[in-house]
């Protein structure tokens, strides 16, 4: 069980939403007056939201169904003397809504993600429990959020608090399948959390209640207008998510260019970059931190190009001063004109600059450039292996260096990030 568990959590994940969007079909029990324009608005707006998928950071969200979704559990239900429908009933109508809209993307050609798709229905389910499983004074929480003797804006924070307490459940069980399946640095999930996805999600948490509430007086028509926002957001994080993913594919493409000319080992920019993340990590770096650490780690090499002389197999450890300072130079020139890298030309170009010159002269040396030097070193020593032997040698020369060319509060995470993946 434990090795189908790791290889595809996210498969496994929608297993489970199988199995309770099951459960809640066969305890549902949906009557003719249940089939109001509201709730075929709703259900239409939910299939129609799985064809409009975004993926952010390797993940994948749907706004454009939770949103309706969200208005529809929340939603006073009942009411001209029909009797409310159950937790049950709510979250089958849900689930084979999501399930219709899955299915209808998979025929037309569209990615459906198993993962995203669980994680997103779980999250609705658990919004269905506190909505109308959890009992305030005798009552639902939907029935007493709508009740006249409870103020406006208290019942409005309660089905806030449900709506909030399903997206945050979302997002665990989605980054936890991302941190089980695909290795993901913890620090890459944080710093995506921290980006576009917050954004739109307290969009989504935001409007779903509205429509709830708005539900009693616009009828159906709640839910268009008042995914008007949600539209707009959607648009305008499709834009910037396109935007970033061309800078990095860019970034991505300038990284490997030492590597396709041959000017270092493969796989040492990848290496490198991953190790120095995890050295930010134990450092305490924030999401945007991280972030700088990682763009100077995939370019920390692209100063190479402007070396009349090739170093021995590209490792910049073996550099003299004169030939670091002249790395130092062509990074600022390859980068110090474009004013998307401009910021990142100083962070690579002190990669190649010793700690002691701080000490000794005053000299500003970057956190991210003292990080990637260590990152670096230890990948030009190791050569990319694993071995004991290896690894022992590594430290023994980074221990050597400190204080003269490493930080030694960087050496000291590295190791720690090294005891973390073995």
């Amino acid at each position: 069980m434990i090795a189908p568990l790791r290889s595809r959590p996210g498969l496994v994940l929608f297993g489970l939403a199988v199995i309770l969007g099951s459960a809640a079909a066969i305890q549902a029990d949906v009557t003719a007056a249940m089939i109001t324009p509201f709730a075929v608005v709703a259900v239409g707006a939910m299939v129609l939201g799985e064809q409009l998928p975004m993926r952010i950071s390797r993940r994948v969200i749907a706004p454009l169904t939770t949103t309706p979704a969200l208005g529809l559990i929340l939603a006073p239900l009942g009411g001209q003397g029909a009797e409310a429908p159950s937790a049950w009933t709510v979250l089958a109508i849900v689930w084979l809504s999501i399930l219709l809209g899955g299915l209808l993307a998979r025929v037309r050609g569209i990615s459906v993600v198993e993962g995203s798709l669980g994680s997103r229905f779980i999250g609705m389910a658990v919004t269905t429990a506190f909505a109308r499983g959890v009992v305030v004074e005798g009552q639902t929480l939907v029935d007493w959020a709508f009740d006249p003797h409870v103020h406006p804006a208290v019942g409005a924070s309660g089905l806030v608090v449900a709506a909030l307490g399903g997206a945050l459940v979302e997002r665990i069980v989605d980054n936890a399948v991302s941190l089980i399946g695909e290795g993901r640095p913890l620090a890459h999930i944080i710093a995506a959390e921290a980006g576009p996805i917050a954004g739109i999600s307290v969009s989504t948490v935001a409007s779903g209640p509205l429509i709830a509430l708005a539900k009693p007086v616009l009828d159906w028509a709640a839910i268009p207008l008042l995914l008007v926002p949600v539209v707009v957001t959607y648009l305008s994080v499709r834009r910037l998510v396109t935007i970033r993913q061309s800078l990095d594919e860019s970034l991505q493409a300038m990284a490997r260019l030492t590597e396709v000319v041959g000017l270092t080992r493969a796989g040492h920019v990848r290496r490198v970059t991953a190790l120095a993340c995890a050295i930010g990590q134990e450092m305490g770096l924030d999401p945007s931190g991280l972030h700088e650490v990682e763009r100077t780690a995939m370019l920390h090499d692209v100063g190479q190009l402007g070396l009349a002389e090739p170093l021995r197999e590209g490792a910049t450890i073996n550099a003299s001063g004169t030939e670091a300072e002249q790395m130092a130079a062509a990074a600022r020139r390859i980068m110090g004109d474009t004013p998307q890298l401009a910021s990142l030309a100083p962070l690579v170009a002190h990669v190649g600059t010793p700690f002691r010159r701080s000490r000794e002269f005053g000299e500003h040396i970057p956190l991210p450039s003292r990080i990637v030097r260590v990152a670096n070193a230890w990948d030009d020593i190791t050569e990319g292996t694993r071995s004991p032997r290896a690894r022992t040698v590594a430290l023994e020369r980074l221990h050597l260096g400190l204080g003269y060319d490493y930080d030694p509060e960087v050496v000291s995470a590295l190791e720690r990030a090294l005891e973390l993946q073995r």
